[in-house]
């Protein structure tokens, strides 16, 4: 039995779980044993040294002492009585006060040792704690939670820890001695790894800090050594296919290039030539093109379209939303000038339009096509397509890329981010991908001054954008909605709108929200870019794919509730034009620390890669890039900027398969049915 065979072992089907557990336990998330097994504490308290009040006070972290109740007292809070239990231990008193603990007076007994762990304060003029655990002390008996290193977790309410802790024991007893190793035992040996039963052990209840260590270190060898064997194998997967020489000529391609009326940098030039050299190649191309916001990604996907069509072939550009499909389309048709047959395919398209599109794609008279997921139903057949160009890849599945690649033989594909993600991981999660960076961004850019916003200064703020508008200058005004509260939040977007239209008047203003109609969408967009309407109050729907030069100001309200690579994407909107351009970053006074940090970064850098590294190590790199959209397990314990170690591990995957690429040995059977087994196929099969 291996770990990925756990996920068909349902809770249902334990006795050791109550009902109400199982409940519980099911509402949380928790379907099988796998997803208990793999749900890790999220932190650990060293409860093994025992140390005294005095040094808890003199350390300012939490200790474990034992002490003896001295007496009982009570203080009054919010017009309730709490207890307030005296005790002391070698060096001094101090009191535990238990707010909402009215049982603390029976269960903590004057004149009995008890063992305690608590960070001690001095606070109202008496050393004091009202966060503690506590456990009776017996001699020479071992306590169950203190003298040793004590795992906690993320629980829903109606569970308590203890419980918890107890299932999970009954489950590492029952089903680690039966499990399988997937990492060949030379790997284990030579790397001096943990067997993955002394990994799972220690991880949930650690022995010793140097033991845990080594269990993260194992099961983050587990995870990375997972997803670098599925990306060798379908990189070797993808190098084997071979295609026609489709590309013989660029002259009309490198004329419309030419005719643009901005120069290019020397990033796009390179990414270009690397995608050329791609295309002329007889393996299909796979290529990642990522770049910091502004910095003309998509005049080097359209290069590669127009090669297609050049060489009387078809290309296809996949983006997430119509707004963004809508401005790929308009910007593609500008370029070519008649010049080559273009169309735009979305949910919105009519359905004579649509009959009309699709004959026209399939008899090959269409070249170019933009749309949204309506490029992906079954119905949408293509001549001879040989390119496909997936906009902010991170958005769109497995599936997806598979179903629009089937449409094609083999075809070319160049899938982009504006999402900047350091090289190193860039290789570990898109390791299967060729990748092309454009760091520059066109010179005649001004950068974006960003200014972080609190509400003494926000009239402030409001004169200097009328005075920006007064000059011809359009706005964005960016307002937070979250799914949990969608309703409240609209209702509170509208009101903000008609307050920015009162404060602003008599410039007017347009509404954008993800729950208006695709028409309405389209006339707020087209008002606002057309600069009658020189203001627009949105939520996040215009993170991506709106370009108006003539915008120069954005106002991001309760920009504390945004991750980094939002706030980045949000300013992104603005600075594209001739004209100094503003970002204003709203928030309350009192922000938690890291937002914070979010703002301060903000104001110090426009570096789209520095933001990305800083929004990866606050939030995750699968959250950010969609590693589960990647079809690729998530990671829980891998450190993606442990260069050492991620090189280690891939280069661990590459000899494996370099040596033994069907993994057809004994000693690797291991990889393909404790790893392999449980990928999704269509992940290999993606290519």
């Amino acid at each position: 039995m291996y770990l990925g065979d756990l996920r068909s072992c349902s809770l249902e089907s334990l006795d050791f779980i109550t009902n109400r557990q199982k409940r519980i336990l099911q509402k949380f998330g928790f379907e099988s044993v796998y997803d208990l097994i793999t749900y890790f504490p999220f932190r650990y308290e060293d409860r093994k040294e025992i140390a005294s009040i005095e040094k808890s006070l003199l350390w300012q972290k939490p200790v474990t002492t034992i002490v003896r109740v001295i007496e009982h007292d009570h203080i009054y809070f919010q017009n309730k009585r709490h207890p307030k239990i005296i005790i002391q231990d070698d060096t001094m008193r101090a009191a535990l006060v238990g707010f909402h603990r009215p049982y603390l007076s029976k269960n903590l007994r004057i004149g009995e040792k008890y063992w305690i762990y608590a960070q001690f304060t001095m606070k109202y003029n008496e050393i004091q704690t009202s966060s503690f655990e506590f456990e009776p002390y017996q001699e020479n008996v071992q306590p169950k939670n203190f003298g040793r290193i004590f795992p906690i977790y993320r629980l829903p309410g109606e569970l308590s820890l203890k419980e918890f802790h107890t299932i999970l024991k009954k489950l590492l007893d029952s089903y680690l001695p039966q499990m399988e190793d997937e990492i060949p035992v030379y790997a284990v040996t030579g790397h001096k790894l943990l067997t993955k039963e002394e990994a799972y052990r220690e991880i949930h209840f650690p022995t010793d800090q140097k033991l845990l260590y080594r269990a993260r270190l194992r099961i983050a060898y587990e995870e990375i050594f997972g997803i670098q064997i599925a990306i060798q194998l379908k990189r070797r997967a993808v190098s084997s296919y071979t295609k026609p020489a489709r590309y013989q000529k660029r002259e009309k391609t490198d004329a419309l290039i030419g005719e643009l009326p901005f120069a290019l940098t020397n990033d796009q030039k390179k990414a270009m030539e690397e995608i050329f050299h791609d295309l002329c190649s007889p393996h299909p191309m796979h290529r990642l093109l990522q770049g910091d916001v502004g910095a003309g990604k998509t005049v080097v996907a359209f290069f590669a379209m127009l090669l297609a069509a050049e060489n009387h072939h078809q290309a296809a550009l996949l983006a997430p939303t119509e707004s963004l499909a809508f401005q790929h389309y308009e910007n593609l048709v500008r370029m070519v000038k008649d010049r080559v047959d273009v169309a735009l395919l979305t949910s919105s398209t009519t359905l004579a339009e649509r009959k009309n599109i699709l004959a026209r794609l399939k008899s090959g008279d269409i070249a170019l096509i933009v749309g949204t997921h309506a490029l992906l139903q079954p119905d949408v057949v293509f001549s001879d397509l040989t390119t496909v160009v997936f906009d902010e890849q991170h958005k769109f599945g497995v599936e997806q890329r598979i179903a629009l690649a089937k449409k094609g033989n083999h075809p070319d594909m160049l899938v982009m981010t504006a999402t900047p993600i350091p090289r190193t991981i860039a290789l570990t999660l898109y390791g299967d991908l060729d990748i092309s960076i454009i760091r520059q961004k066109p010179s005649d850019r001004l950068p974006v001054r960003t200014h972080w916003i609190r509400p003494s200064e926000y009239h402030q703020m409001r004169e200097f954008i009328r005075k920006q508008l007064e000059q011809g200058r359009q706005a964005f005004f960016v307002y937070p909605v979250i799914e949990a509260s969608e309703k409240l939040e609209l209702k509170s977007l509208e009101h903000y709108y008609h307050q920015i239209r009162e404060w602003f008047k008599p410039f007017s203003a347009v509404l954008l929200h993800g729950k208006m109609s695709t028409e309405d969408k389209m006339v707020s967009l087209e008002s606002f870019r057309s600069g009658r309407a020189p203001i627009l109050v949105s939520t996040l729907v215009i993170e991506v794919g709106i370009d108006v030069p003539n915008a120069t100001v954005m106002v991001i309200e309760s920009a504390e509730r945004f991750g980094l690579s939002q706030l980045h994407q949000l300013r992104g909107r603005v600075g594209r034009g001739r004209h100094q351009s503003f970002c204003f970053l709203v928030t309350e006074e009192d922000i938690t620390p890291e937002g914070k940090e979010r703002m301060e970064i903000m104001c110090r850098t426009e570096d789209g890669f520095e933001i990305a590294e800083a929004d990866f190590k606050q939030r995750g790199p699968g959250e950010i890039l969609g590693v589960r959209q990647s079809g690729l397990p998530e990671l829980k314990v891998a450190n993606l900027y442990d260069h050492r170690f991620l090189a280690m591990c891939t280069e661990d995957a590459r000899r494996i398969i370099s040596y033994d690429p069907q993994l057809t040995l004994p000693k690797h059977q291991g990889i393909v049915q404790g790893i392999l087994r449980f990928l999704p196929l269509d992940y290999l099969r993606s290519g």
